[in-house]
Parts: structure tokens; C-alpha cells; sequence
């Protein structure tokens, strides 16, 4: 009876480890397909080596398990005011100021923002739901017949567990494209024509 047991123990354990397996693989598949910038061109990934030893530490410091890792190097920008609207289009392999550093733990995509000096400006976690206030600013205001994109962002100031975030969405409407940020009480911060 003991062996039958142990037995189901094992078989039940390696049933999840590859489960578990196979969805970090998905992640990291998803992220690795998803290359591109928003106007379609290739971003300039960083090898590792020219991110300063204080961003990738502080990094790893705050997130020691991830399912996957890329750099990218990003120019200088209004971080104090503008903490949520960095431009992935913008990024630069040239004398960055800022790191965006993407990843994935906890099965969810995540960007993580930080300064030269280790400063962390944002965190970015990928969604695809939104808060019913979010959904009911862009379903009754100007954007209502527009398509939003399946891919939302929750963009929070320090962490991801912060209290002060912010909503990204995109929406098209023929070959237009606009790109809204929204407070979390649904009030629309930034409005930016991408297309």
C-alpha cells in the first residue's frame, strides 16, 4: 500500500513540474515573439554587460525569480512627471539614461523602469482586464466606437504592489492609433497619437 502511494506522490509531482514547466516555456515563447516596438520595428535588445551593475543588482534584489530577462537601453525623460508614459519605440543601444529591463514571474509579463544610477521610475505588468471604471471612461467617452488592443497595461510608480498606478490602453479606429492613460479613478491623463 506504502509503494501504490508513493508511487501516485511521484507520478502527482512530476505531472506538475511539467505543467509548470510548460507555462514558464509559453511565457517566455510569448515574450520572445513579441520583439517589436508599436510602429513594428525591431527593438535593440542590451546584452547584460552594459547595464550598470547598480540596475541589474537593485534588480535582482527586487525580483530574484523571473522566467525570462531582456535589456533594453532607453534615452533621457521626464521621469518626475511623467513616470508612466515612457515610449517603447524610443529605445537605444547609444548612451541610455534609463533601463527598461522586461521579464516574467509570477505568469505575467512585467517592465521594470529604472534610472541609470539604480533609481526604480515604474514597473509596467501587461493585463488584459481592466477596472470597470477604466472600461466605463473609454466606453462612454470619445474613444467609445474605437477598438481597444488586447494587451493593457497597469503601470505602478515603485512597486507592484503600489498604491499609485496607472492604466495604458491602446485603441484603433481604421489606421489611427492613440495610446490613453487613465488613473485608476478613470480620469484620463494622456491622450498620444501613435498612428
Amino acid at each position: 500500500m506504502k509503494r501504490i502511494s508513493y508511487g501516485l506522490t511521484i507520478l502527482a509531482l512530476t505531472a506538475t513540474t511539467i505543467l509548470i514547466s510548460c507555462d514558464q516555456k509559453k511565457n517566455v515563447e510569448q515574450a520572445n515573439t513579441n520583439n517589436t516596438d508599436q510602429t513594428g520595428k525591431s527593438k535593440a535588445k542590451l546584452d547584460k554587460n552594459k547595464v550598470p551593475k547598480t540596475v541589474t543588482n537593485l534588480f535582482y534584489a527586487d525580483y530574484p525569480v523571473t522566467t525570462y530577462t531582456d535589456y533594453y537601453g532607453y534615452p533621457a525623460f521626464d521621469y518626475v512627471n511623467d513616470w508612466y508614459g515612457y515610449d517603447p519605440s524610443l529605445y537605444v543601444n547609444d548612451n541610455p539614461e534609463t533601463y527598461v529591463i522586461e521579464f516574467g514571474a509570477d505568469s505575467a509579463q512585467y517592465k521594470a523602469v529604472y534610472d541609470k544610477n539604480g533609481k526604480k521610475v515604474a514597473i509596467h505588468k501587461t493585463t488584459s482586464t481592466l477596472p470597470a471604471v477604466i472600461s466605463g471612461a473609454i466606453s462612454q467617452g470619445a474613444y467609445s466606437t474605437w477598438t481597444l488592443e488586447k494587451d493593457k497595461e497597469e503601470i505602478f510608480k515603485d512597486t507592484d504592489k503600489d498604491q499609485l498606478k496607472v492604466y495604458k490602453v491602446n485603441v484603433l479606429k481604421g489606421n489611427e492609433k492613440h495610446t490613453l492613460y487613465f488613473q485608476a479613478d478613470g480620469k484620463l491623463l494622456k491622450d498620444k497619437k501613435v498612428a
